[in-house]
This record gives C-alpha cells, sequence and structure tokens, in this order.
C-alpha cells in the first residue's frame, strides 16, 4: 500500500480521492492538511450564495473524515515542526498539494524530498501562481487550448520537473466558476498519469523553459475589481467584468455614492463617443438595459447586483449620469 497525504481544500481534494478508486495503483489517502477553519468562510460564503452555479464543484473538505475516513489536521504553517512531525508518523509515499496555502520551505522539502507534488490545473511555467481564472480571461485565452499538469515542488514557485500534463480547451465564453470547472474536471486524469509515471522506473521528469515563465497576482474582488472607465476600452470593461464576475461579487462601479457591481454586459461599436463621454449613461434598449459609453463603442448593462442583491436596472441607474 501506498500512502499519500494531501495539502490543500476545496473539490480537487475530493477528485483526487476518488480518482484513486478507479486506477490500478495501490495508492490510499492517509491524511489531509488544510488551513484553518476560519479561514475557509470567504469560500464557503461564496459557495454558499452561489450553490446553483456550483453544482457538483464544491466541497467541505471538513467532511472527509465522514465521507472517507481520513485524517484531517488544521494547519497555520504546513512548514511547522508540528505539522511536520504528524506527516512523519503516518509516513506517506507522497504529498500532493491541490491549493495549499502555505509556500513549502526548505526545511520541508528536506524533510520529504522527492515525495512533494502539486497538482497545477493552468500551464506551466506560463501561469505560474495561484491567480489564474480571471487572468485568463483578461489575457484573452478564452477558447484556446491549454493544460494542467503535476510537478515536483522545490523551492521556488511552481518551478519544479514536471511529471505529467493533460491539454484541455477554455470554454470560448465564460466566467470564473468555468474555467475553474474545466480545470477541475482533468484532476483524475493528471492524477492517473502522475502516478503512472512515478511508478515507471524509466520514466524522466521534463524540465520547464524559464524563459517562458509569467506570473500574476492574486486579485481580490472588492479591492481589485472596480472598473476604469477613464482607462479601459469597451473590449477590456467587457473582459474585465467577465474576469471579476460569477462567482465573485462582480466588478464594480459607482453612481454617486451608490456601489453597483456588474455581473453581465454586452459591448457594441457600431456607434463611438467623444472620451469626455466615457461612463456615460446615455440611453436604453426597450427592454429597460441601459447603455454606457465606453471607449471605442457602448455596453449594453444585463445585470446588476447592489447591496449583493440583484436588481432592476432601473431602480439605480440614470440617463444622464456617469458611472465612475
Amino acid at each position: 500500500m501506498n500512502k499519500i497525504i494531501l495539502l490543500g481544500h476545496g473539490v480537487g481534494v475530493k477528485f483526487f480521492i476518488d480518482s484513486l478508486k478507479k486506477i490500478k495503483y495501490n495508492f490510499k489517502v492517509v491524511g489531509l492538511i488544510t488551513h484553518p477553519k476560519e479561514q475557509h468562510d470567504y469560500d464557503f460564503e461564496l459557495i454558499r450564495k452561489r450553490e446553483i452555479m456550483y453544482k457538483g464543484f464544491a466541497y467541505n473538505v471538513f467532511n472527509v473524515k465522514k465521507d472517507y475516513g481520513i485524517e484531517i489536521l488544521e494547519s497555520e504553517d504546513v512548514n511547522g515542526k508540528d505539522t511536520i512531525k504528524w506527516i512523519e508518523i503516518r509516513n506517506p509515499d507522497y504529498i500532493f498539494s491541490l491549493g495549499c496555502r502555505n509556500i513549502l520551505k526548505k526545511n520541508f522539502l528536506n524533510k520529504f524530498s522527492h515525495k512533494v507534488l502539486n497538482i497545477h490545473t493552468t500551464p506551466l511555467p506560463e501561469y505560474r501562481g495561484a491567480a489564474s481564472d480571471s487572468w485568463m480571461i483578461l489575457n484573452g485565452d478564452l477558447g484556446k487550448k491549454t493544460f494542467g499538469c503535476c510537478h515536483y515542488i522545490d523551492e521556488g514557485i511552481d518551478t519544479g520537473d514536471i511529471i505529467a500534463t493533460v491539454d484541455y480547451y477554455l470554454p470560448k465564453v465564460g466566467y470564473p466558476i468555468d474555467l475553474f470547472k474545466y480545470r477541475m474536471k482533468i484532476i483524475p486524469e493528471i492524477v492517473t498519469k502522475s502516478l503512472k509515471n512515478l511508478n515507471d522506473p524509466s520514466f524522466k521528469p521534463i524540465k520547464q523553459d524559464f524563459s517562458k515563465s509569467t506570473s500574476f497576482p492574486r486579485i481580490f474582488t472588492p479591492k481589485d475589481g472596480r472598473i476604469k472607465f477613464d482607462k479601459f476600452d469597451g473590449n477590456e470593461i467587457y473582459l474585465f467584468i467577465q474576469a471579476f464576475g460569477y462567482p465573485f461579487e462582480g466588478a464594480f462601479c459607482f453612481l454617486e455614492e451608490k456601489k453597483i457591481n456588474i455581473l453581465r454586459v454586452e459591448f457594441f461599436n457600431d456607434k463611438t463617443f467623444h472620451s469626455y463621454a466615457n461612463g456615460l449613461i446615455y440611453g436604453k434598449t426597450i427592454m429597460n438595459e441601459y447603455k454606457v459609453c465606453v471607449k471605442g463603442g457602448y455596453l449594453i448593462i444585463k445585470k446588476i447586483e447592489y447591496n449583493s442583491k440583484e436588481i432592476s436596472q432601473n431602480k439605480i441607474f440614470r440617463i444622464g449620469k456617469f458611472l465612475k
């Protein structure tokens, strides 16, 4: 029996555990280490609010004891002595990270040399770090072929040699939650290919081409999601709204003192305006969907939320007012 410890959270943990039942290799997850329960609150609230959207792509990792008989350790820092001792007692053959929130340090990696791996469902070295879905939308990657992978963890950020890759296509149109689902779907195949390669004495990991490496910072919608009508053109605003949309609160702007989250728009370039008009609510459709001037054309607003609730546009917007 080959033993595995998992580090992380979310539905990827469930998909990893379930995938072991379908492969011929004799592996078993003997422990899960995750961050303290109170630090899961933001994610749990997001899942609760967007429950219909998540469907089978949400999982409370604190259920692994009940669902699979797997012991759980809450750890503020995986690199700590107590956490390392907890792992040593279980003597794992491999340790897999699926969204671990700590950077694994030299002492940890030396203690479990050549045993620590990461499931990274976006391409390396092009998308290092944890920020991916929103940035792939902003960077125009929708509809393109990409891949996820498993790699050894070293002292860098997602710089270790690659064990296995799995190709997939991103949706042509989508929000972060849509990209998240596409990424999670490939986890069982990544796990299968990774364990096969790890069990093959002749397999040689693939080194990353560092000349292609890119990293993008984490973005937090309540802080980073403000629409900049004076800087972005219409298509950039469209992508920005997609990138900060579901399952998150949505890109936001202000109408006087009211903070409005905009969740869905359409961009048109058949009519253009002077830059002075950028952000101006200048009209509306027969469906009472308001039109906003932007660089290179105009937006038709399709859906908004105010105070975390969907609301009719005519209760908020006024023609002749500026969104800022």
